[in-house]
């Protein structure tokens, strides 16, 4: 395992007398003089030198970094990099001042050989170096009296500034050449980052690591957990679990393929890795994950999230990059916690006001009886409910829920609950009339939020939220301050969340009278696909894309044809994509060229087909001229039922799978295969 520290020059002698006589014999241009007070809150941020550069800092401890490497300043410093090298300073606890010299060494005219020659083994004005020097008080007194002397703009102190600089850079070397310096070291954990970044799909020996580094393995451990508050293998498990979850979204490869290229050797281990950290199999991932794809090519490498929309964000910008609400307030913790209040206050208000301020007060005997109910009423207000992430403290009846896991907001409609707020994937204006007629009361008054936009949330005034660990983009403990949240697993069976709701809700019962109904209207459809004929037809669900190339829809991906129907697949796409007992069976989504999707759809009786973009007709229109695809069995006989994005076939919760049910068999129904 080779690695490039990048450390800075420990100057020799002979490396210092060859810079010394190109500084002298150079033609050095002053370009600017700059002085600035640097924050802790407002560091600076990869600054591109325009030119050769020196930097000076004192007044607190900072961290450095040119270029890639990344160092641990002193209460002074002394910094110098060649044109295009990118500093990047922050502070730690206290404010620093900073003196920034930009100058020009001019090239060299041909007949100057002794420069070209020494150019040709060391060139001071591109070095990268830094150290805290022995005599700090030398270098303050002249950076500001070369800053004072530069602003004045004359042309007698800019030839003084000019000499200021040489007196710079002869004490530079002067200090380098004593050796009484102290050389700013790497930073340790920021190059083990830099590493784990760039070879996290390899294998990695954190005592290789600590070698590599002159640095002893524990040391390092400690460093790392100081600064990052993780551990090192804990961060390599992050990065290989990025990259699994990217390979998982946007490629076709094997589960096994991505466990081996991503690190973790075997299936196995990302597999356990996986429900870890985000509570999913790979499979279950790949699942969900293909629920957000808009747009995917032969090669699943082009994915865009589709019903794009501008949002409407509560939130305004205040110009000097942070965002409040209602003001100028800049932190939204403040906010978050002043509003909570106020909301509290108001509650305490309400329910110490009269209900009707015209009604006759109550006798003693009435006030003693309202009390004892109150106090029983007082009681039932909440209750607890068992999730994954703890025991959670919810209303006993929520009035204004916002639900933050997407499409699936119909798992919680069954249950007469009044959404208030939903993120732009449970937008009811993208759901067909047939859903909204059944479903659309429950979800009348709904705004569309950004799930990280706690402003607007809060704004809603919510006393229950609904989010998911895969799906949801604020924590549960970001939303938990603004109203009691609950995080559920969106992706397991449907009974299973209808009746996690039905404990959420204090509705069990009717949790049961929900999977019941459902289980008979299934059992419905099924009976008049058996009277049409149909039901143990060979379908084939098929995902399209924009540009037509179809993908498999696997085992579960949509509950409705293959879960619950119990249709089939032809039996080459159910062993080689529906095979539970094969653990590298994709079972969910893959792409398939047209040059081979014959030989997947020969022994499809019937086809149905879904497609983000285009529209259906436009679909069928560019499908048309496509002369493999005319050529399939199953297309010349128009047993083929194409839907759009917006009839919920895609959707699979509660209220979806009841608007599909029928949308689906009656399709399937009108088919010339049903008709024979």
């Amino acid at each position: 395992m080779q690695w490039d520290m990048g450390s800075t020059h420990h100057f020799t002698k002979e490396m210092i007398d060859m810079a010394v006589r190109l500084w002298s014999r150079s033609s050095i241009s002053l370009i600017d003089i700059r002085y600035n007070v640097i924050h802790p809150d407002k560091p600076m941020q990869d600054y591109k030198m325009p030119t050769s550069t020196l930097v000076y800092t004192h007044g607190g401890m900072a961290s450095i970094k040119l270029d890639r490497i990344g160092y641990q300043s002193g209460r002074c410093g002394i910094f110098h990099g060649g044109k295009g090298t990118v500093l990047s300073i922050h502070p730690h606890d206290t404010s620093l001042e900073m003196y920034m010299v930009l100058y020009k060494s001019e090239t060299a005219p041909f007949y100057k050989r002794e420069i070209h020659r020494l150019l040709e083994q060391i060139n001071p004005f591109m070095q990268v170096y830094g150290f805290s020097p022995e005599n700090p008080i030398f270098f303050i007194e002249k950076c500001r009296s070369l800053y004072d002397h530069w602003s004045r703009k004359s042309a007698q102190n800019q030839f003084y500034a000019k000499i200021t600089l040489y007196q710079l850079i002869y004490e530079i070397y002067k200090e380098l050449e004593q050796g009484n310096i102290r050389y700013f070291e790497p930073d340790y954990v920021e190059l083990v980052k830099q590493y784990l970044d760039q070879h996290h799909t390899e294998p990695v020996s954190i005592q290789q690591l600590s070698e590599m580094l002159s640095i002893s393995r524990s040391l390092l451990s400690k460093l790392f957990r100081k600064q990052e508050h993780k551990s090192l293998q804990e961060y390599l498990n992050e990065k290989r679990l990025d990259a699994a979850k990217r390979y998982l979204q946007n490629t076709n490869v094997t589960i096994h393929e991505v466990a081996v290229g991503c690190g973790f050797t075997d299936e196995l281990n990302l597999n356990r890795m996986l429900k870890k950290y985000v509570h999913m199999t790979p499979s279950d991932y790949r699942r969900k994950m293909i629920a957000k794809i808009t747009k995917n090519d032969i090669d699943n490498n082009s994915q865009h999230l589709y019903n794009e929309r501008g949002l409407d964000s509560l939130a305004k910008s205040t110009g000097d990059g942070d965002f409040s609400m209602f003001g100028k307030t800049k932190n939204k913790e403040i906010i978050l916690s002043a509003a909570l209040s106020v909301m509290l206050l108001l509650s305490a208000c309400t329910s110490a006001s009269p209900a009707n301020t015209n009604s006759p007060s109550p006798t003693p005997a009435q006030t003693q009886a309202t009390s004892s109910s109150e106090a029983k009423e007082t009681v039932a207000q909440t209750r607890i409910v068992k999730t994954e992430h703890g025991d959670i403290k919810v209303p006993a009846d929520p009035q204004r829920i916002v639900y933050l896991v997407g499409n699936n907001v119909g798992d919680i409609l069954p249950f007469g609950k009044t959404v208030v707020g939903v993120d732009k994937y449970g937008d009811p204006s993208m759901r067909p009339e047939a859903w909204l007629q059944q479903w659309g009361q429950f979800i009348s008054d709904v705004k569309v939020v950004s799930g990280d936009n706690l402003e607007a949330i809060m704004a809603l005034e919510p006393d229950l939220i609904i989010g998911s660990p895969t799906w949801s983009s604020s924590s549960i403990e970001q939303l938990n301050k603004i109203a009691p949240t609950i995080f559920y697993n969106e992706m397991s069976a449907l009974e299973e969340r209808m009746t996690f709701f039905g404990d959420v809700f204090g509705m069990p019962e009717q949790a049961k009278d929900l999977i019941a109904q459902y289980e008979t209207k299934v059992e419905a459809a099924k009976q008049r696909l058996i009277d049409a004929g149909i039901y143990d037809k060979k379908i084939v669900f098929l995902q399209g894309v924009e540009e037509g190339t179809p993908g498999l829809q696997g085992d579960k991906t949509r509950g409705i044809i293959y879960e619950d129907l119990g249709m089939h697949a032809p039996e080459m796409i159910e062993k080689e994509f529906f095979n539970r007992g094969n653990p590298q069976s994709e079972g969910y989504y893959s792409p398939i060229s047209l040059e081979v999707i014959n030989q997947y759809l020969s022994d499809a009786d019937i086809i149905a087909y879904t497609n983000f973009n285009p529209t259906v007709e436009e679909l069928e229109t560019k499908l048309s001229s496509v002369t493999i695809w005319q050529t399939i069995p199953t297309v010349k006989e128009s047993n083929i039922a194409f839907y759009s994005i917006n009839d919920t076939l895609n959707d699979f919760d509660y209220a979806s799978r009841t608007v599909s049910l029928d949308t689906f068999v009656n399709a399937l129904l009108e088919l010339p295969i049903a008709q024979k």
